[in-house]
């Protein structure tokens, strides 16, 4: 561990030990009379004879209170208050350590007031935003209002953050119909009929694990107003335009209860609006995906709205069905369908910076189509109560995807890669718990199976092939690739006064296997050169030991540490070249974790870690693929290895009071390898592979978030500010050059309502970089990019939408540095009816340029944009 990671964790840990170093007051509540709890009671604390408050707190739902301050006099004065209370003070030492109080109800005659209901309210770990507070007329689906939702933030993926950190689950009415999907609830659920949006924070989704494992996420629960429990909506939506032919179409039902939910979606679009995106899943997985060997040199798409450059051809549809069997026990079943066509076209440059001064320069004049057509489908049996959970989840996909490329030069090239693949999974996982123990059994296994193809016309790689005929115009390089993956695991875990013991063992294997073959033209075998066939095997068997230990040392403050040693068993078989390597490894990786609410305003989440991992199949095979049409690569055997360190601390702050929500997150880690990744040009043409080359890169990183919601302007602002920095090796023509990067980024936006006529909203991200190679510094690029928008609603039902996207590169010089699009729209409701015109890029801008630097080269870029468009639309209720 280096010097500034040891100093690091040390200043970490005096500064835990300052926090933890308050001093607390426990208390209760009570009625006078009846002696029962008095919950939702304010209890403050001050320094006798001063209204200065020291601490502030909440009685829960038993009365009870907490007090906490790291600064508290010898004496202090504590007061209950509630609107139906007589307000009660008592005079105590501070080392009292419990207080209770016997209050009196008290009744009160108020004068007829119209009560507005707080914008945002804590109930205990539940935050609630009232959804009615932050909509406003140009708002349709929830996911409109999420944007707008202090503490929230919504990626452009459709990714939620709640406190800048990614939300671990997505409920309607409690019930997890999506599965990580959650864009098809975001995108589709009209917003009117959701009454609040709960945030769910330190959720814990098994029931039987409360108390025991505290997650570091918040979850999110759409709570649905009392008139759309139970009921059916179905809503269409029809639309053309042009030019050419625009097509916008969709159709969506839906029923929440809660017994029974269904979700059902179609949608069809080739006006650039990314549809897709809605089924992305947020979860994760347990791995066993696709591996792409190979790719099709196309467009890089600009960082723009994808309205102004995606020119797709999309379809989706997706149904999900969860019943309730009977109490607490679920099965859910989700089938998703993808139709995606994109066409892409560009004129880029790229400058390779080599060390002798003798740059290299690839210019291509590419057009690319991209076609997918994916099915999946998940089976998922849940039961949840407070003495076990059980789940089994089933997952089986399959994709038919190619990518089609051409690149305009002195000889024009043509690629063509299929890439279909197809997994199974299967998920296992029962627990049960017995008072204060747990004991857990699972399994995990997946199978993938795919056949890649990728062919390049002509035949490049002229030192590769040497006695080529006139007919051999193809070069084609196939990759079949097996991966096997299994994990059987056995936990459990004692919750103790003070002491908190877990332990696990997990026994895993992956088996993998592939083969790949050079062809030319439609030749049945490939070339015979053991230099460019492959066919190997690995496996990989091992066990893993893990214990934990948890020490509570205050109701909030309770520490993890954990200890996982792993052996794991490496057979590496190359069978063209009769080799076989075996390798037995010990690998550690400790994890302290410090959760601590250090009270109800402010959280701090840290860790500490240490990690070993190796490299894949990726680093095995030894003959050339051809992973480009002007790239080769290869392995030459060498085991990958690397050793990571890091650590972070998380502070965040919220007052639901005031609406106010921040963060801040630091973060620094450190990576070493024992290999490094060498590219060698000829020309344009490249080949890579690896050689022995200690080294360590280092990372930095700062996170900052600001929200809150001001009534007096009727605004909703966020601020969101990150600094990273990078230092790392590159290597290149047996050259190791010094890499430094550093870049920050602003992006504030708000949101204002000016009257009941117009909806002004606005944001600008700017992004400063830097980056130095081998000690020569690149100039700075300075990025902007800003949307401002305004909605006019002259009268009620009718609004006008205008909007202006801008953005600007500082290292292009030209007018084309800045670049501006301009869109209009009208939106006219009827009862059960909305009629949509708009007008996209009325400017016509139809080109736009990017320039950046990467690794040891530049990247200079003019992309293809969708020209000036009309779309009328129609969406309309039928049930």
């Amino acid at each position: 561990m280096s010097r500034k990671t040891t100093l690091f964790i040390l200043i970490l840990l005096l500064s835990f030990s300052a926090v933890f170093a308050q001093k607390e007051i426990k208390g209760r509540v009570l009625d006078q009379q009846t002696r029962e709890p008095v919950a939702n009671a304010a209890v403050t604390m001050h320094p006798v004879g001063s209204t200065s408050i020291i601490s502030y707190s909440m009685t829960s739902k038993e009365g009870t209170f907490t007090l906490r301050s790291a600064n508290m006099p010898d004496s202090v004065e504590i007061s209950v208050k509630a609107m139906t209370l007589e307000s009660q003070t008592k005079h105590v030492k501070s080392d009292i350590g419990f207080v209770e109080f016997l209050v009196v109800e008290k009744t009160m005659e108020l004068k007829e007031v119209i009560v507005q209901a707080p914008k945002i309210r804590q109930l205990g770990d539940t935050i609630h935003y009232d959804v009615a507070s932050f909509l406003d007329e140009t708002d349709r689906s929830i996911g409109d209002v999420l944007k707008k939702l202090p503490g929230i933030q919504v990626l452009s993926s459709g990714q939620i953050l709640y406190q800048n950190k990614a939300i671990s689950k997505f409920y309607v009415e409690g019930l997890d119909l999506l599965k990580g999907k959650y864009g098809i609830a975001t995108n589709n659920v009209d917003a009117t009929k959701v009454a609040s949006v709960q945030v769910l924070e330190n959720h814990q989704p098994i029931k039987a694990l409360k108390d025991m494992e505290i997650p570091e996420a918040a979850a999110i629960n759409l709570k649905l107003k009392k008139s759309a429990h139970g009921a059916f909506f179905l809503t269409a939506q029809a639309g053309a335009g042009l030019p050419p032919m625009l097509l916008s179409n969709e159709l969506v039902g839906m029923r929440f209860s809660a017994t029974q939910q269904d979700m059902s979606v179609y949608k069809g679009d080739n006006t650039g609006r990314d549809i897709v995106r809605e089924l992305t899943s947020f979860y994760g997985g347990s791995g066993g995906g696709p591996v792409n060997f190979m790719s099709v040199i196309a467009p890089v798409p600009p960082a723009i709205r994808e309205q102004h450059h995606l020119f797709n051809n999309a379809h989706l549809g997706s149904l999900n069905s969860l019943k309730a069997l009977k109490k607490d026990l679920t099965l859910t079943g989700n089938l998703n369908y993808l139709y995606d066509q994109q066409k892409s076209s560009s004129y880029s440059k790229r400058d390779i910076f080599v060390a002798d001064g003798g740059n290299i320069h690839i210019t291509e004049d590419m057009n690319a189509q991209l076609l997918k057509r994916e099915l999946e489908g998940t089976l998922t049996l849940e039961g949840n109560t407070d003495e076990y959970f059980l789940n089994n989840k089933l997952n089986v996909s399959s994709r038919w995807n190619e990518h089609t490329g051409k690149i305009a030069a002195v000889r024009d090239i043509s690629q063509f890669l299929q890439f279909p693949s197809f997994n199974i999974g299967n998920d296992f996982e029962y627990l049960r718990r017995k008072e204060n123990k747990n004991f857990r059994v699972g399994s995990q296994i997946s199978y993938t199976m795919q056949n890649h193809s990728l062919s390049v016309s002509p035949v490049l790689f002229d030192e590769v092939f040497t006695n080529l005929k006139e007919s051999d115009t193809l070069i084609r390089q196939e990759v079949s690739y097996n991966h096997l993956k299994t994990n059987l695991y056995v936990s459990g875990g004692n919750l103790g006064k003070r002491f908190t013991v877990g332990y696990s063992t997990n026994v895993f294997s992956d088996h993998y296997f592939m083969q790949s073959g050079l062809f030319v033209s439609d030749a049945i075998s490939s070339v015979s050169a053991d230099t460019l066939r492959n066919r190997l095997h690995r496996n990989e068997i091992g066990i893993r030991l893990n214990g934990s230990l948890s020490y509570r040392f205050s109701e909030n403050f309770k520490p993890i540490l954990s200890f996982p040693v792993s052996y794991l068993f490496i057979n590496r078989n190359a069978h063209i070249r009769n080799t076989s390597k075996n390798g037995g490894h010990v690998l550690i990786s400790p994890l302290l974790i410090i959760q601590y609410p250090i009270s109800s305003r402010w959280d701090l989440f840290s860790n500490v870690r240490f990690s070993n991992q190796f490299g894949g199949i990726n680093e095995d095979y030894l003959g050339y693929i051809m992973a480009n049409y002007r790239g080769m690569n290869r392995s030459n055997g060498l085991l990958g290895k690397n050793h990571q360190t890091g650590t972070f601390v998380h502070f965040s702050y919220k007052n639901p009071f005031t609406t106010l929500f921040t963060s801040f997150r630091l973060s620094y880690s450190n990576i070493w390898r024992n290999t490094l990744g060498d590219v060698r040009y000829n020309g344009i043409m490249s080949s890579s592979t690896s050689i022995p080359y200690t080294n360590t890169s280092h990372y930095y990183g700062l996170d900052y978030s600001f929200s809150q919601s001001i009534d007096a302007i009727k605004s909703e602002m966020k601020l969101f500010a990150s600094y990273n920095k990078s230092k790392t090796l590159s290597l290149n023509q047996g050259i190791v050059s010094n890499l430094n990067f550093d870049s920050y980024s602003l992006s504030p936006s708000i949101t204002t309502d000016i009257g009941r006529f117009m909806v002004l909203k606005y944001d600008i991200s700017y992004r400063h970089t830097r980056s130095k190679i081998r000690n020569q510094s690149m100039p700075a690029v300075h990025n902007v990019a800003q949307n401002l928008g305004t909605s006019i609603i002259p009268v009620k039902k009718l609004i006008f939408n205008i909007s202006f996207n801008h953005y600007f590169n500082s290292l292009i010089e030209s007018e084309a540095r800045s670049s501006w699009f301009g869109n209009l729209g009208v939106k006219y409701k009827l009862k059960n009816v909305d009629l949509m015109l708009d007008w996209t890029n009325i400017f016509n801008t139809n080109k736009f340029i990017t320039y950046s630097y990467s690794d040891i080269s530049s990247y200079y870029s003019i992309y293809d944009l969708r020209p000036s468009e009309i779309l009328l639309r129609v969406r309309f209720k039928i049930l």
